[in-house]
């Protein structure tokens, strides 16, 4: 019945957010469209591309922990007014960390920003925990933050996270969207694919040429010691 309202001549995009409801709504739509206009269907791109994305970039991410730094910073001084005036005071520092979204991973490029500004406070904060200036927290956030600090690959990481989200970003704002812009998105998968391939490339040819240098170097000791 509701199809009857719909002037299917003035249909551009039906979008959808995942629901099995709006599968059958498009099921009984292609029928439709099939009955009047000679067995043509529309075009299906499948469900939400968007949700592929921010799976995709969780499950490159995960193993890196990631989630769970960023989780522990905010959840460290979250609703915690005493261990935020601590943290105030030692680092002279008013920003905090913000929350994580374990939802839309690709939508929280301001959360490791942010994390990465107050990187250096957060520092001071636990060099204060180590001298015992401050109580030590005793929660599994503190843990999680205190390993992460004493892994020196840390900052490399988020910095990697923030870049990754950054390339995709603009893509994502442009198709969150309920605006007909499916005609332009082949153009600019292609274009976001040129980025990412590019940047791979450039770091394979560093790699090549560190190689290169090494064994140049290897070879230049060994001849000389002979």
């Amino acid at each position: 019945q509701s199809l009857d309202q719909l002037d299917n001549s003035r249909l551009m995009s039906v979008s959808m957010d995942g629901p099995n409801v709006n599968f059958k709504f498009l099921e009984l739509l292609q029928l439709d469209h099939a009955e009047n206009y000679g067995g043509a269907q529309l075009v299906s791109i499948g469900s939400c591309g968007l949700h592929i994305l921010h799976n995709a970039f969780k499950a490159g991410f995960s193993m890196w922990h990631v989630d769970k730094i960023l989780k522990a910073m905010h959840t460290l001084f979250h609703h915690v007014p005493a261990r935020r005036e601590d943290y105030v005071r030692i680092t002279k520092c008013t920003v905090f960390p913000q929350p994580f979204c374990s939802q839309r991973w690709l939508e929280n490029l301001p959360v490791i920003e942010r994390a990465l500004a107050v990187w250096p406070s957060l520092k001071l904060y636990l060099d204060a925990l180590h001298r015992k200036e401050l109580p030590n927290p005793k929660k599994a956030s503190f843990d999680t933050i205190e390993t992460a600090h004493n892994d020196p690959l840390t900052i490399a990481k988020m910095h990697f996270f923030m870049t990754v989200a950054r390339t995709f970003d603009p893509f994502m704002r442009k198709y969150q969207t309920n605006e007909p812009v499916m005609p332009f998105f082949g153009k600019d998968l292609a274009e976001l694919f040129k980025v990412i391939i590019y940047s791979i490339w450039v770091v394979s040819l560093v790699a090549i040429n560190l190689s290169a240098y090494i064994l140049f170097v290897y070879l230049f000791i060994s001849f000389n010691c002979f």
